[in-house]
């Protein structure tokens, strides 16, 4: 089967845009910034991930802020800059992240506990893996030398009995 072709390179193609961007000059008119913890209308609290421009950076009316809600999900949001009261997204207070901080903390020690925790135990059974190895080793050197030694006293006593009954 010949092999096969490979695609031939585009050229000309532009840098994929990031994502998200989160410079102050971005999402400073939404009065949002990157990671900002925002409830929703509906008492959802969310993650601000950055802004995003419909068609270029210059075309600002058409810039949304994109939040990413607890399951995961990201969407976009309405500007809550536009609406002074009424539209109901608030912006968390220092409180909040300081919890989600303390929480992404709490949980990235857990983690590291347990990787250590499993790399104790794994060493652990290493050790005595080898230690059971070793104790293999010198039963089987304990059982070579006794049969050894009852080897020779069945021949001393077979010599001792041909002896005896030679003289």
């Amino acid at each position: 089967m010949p092999p096969k072709k490979k695609a031939a390179a585009k050229k000309g193609k532009a840098a994929a845009k990031p994502a998200y961007l989160t410079d102050e000059e971005h999402c400073a008119p939404f009065g949002l910034f990157a990671n900002d913890i925002v409830t929703t209308p509906l008492g959802i609290s969310c993650t601000v991930l950055g802004v995003k421009y419909a068609g270029s950076v210059e075309d600002r009316e058409n810039a949304r802020v994109w939040v990413r809600y607890p399951n995961g999900r990201e969407a976009p949001i309405e500007n809550p800059a536009e609406y002074v009261f009424g539209n109901g997204y608030v912006r968390g207070d220092g409180n909040e992240m300081l919890r989600r901080e303390a929480a992404r903390v709490a949980e990235e020690a857990r983690r590291v506990l347990a990787a250590k925790i499993k790399a104790d135990r794994e060493a652990a059974a290493k050790e005595a893996a080898i230690k059971a190895e070793e104790a293999a080793k010198e039963a089987k050197k304990k059982a070579k030398a006794e049969a050894k030694r009852l080897k020779e006293e069945a021949e001393a006593a077979a010599e001792a009995e041909a002896a005896a009954a030679g003289g």
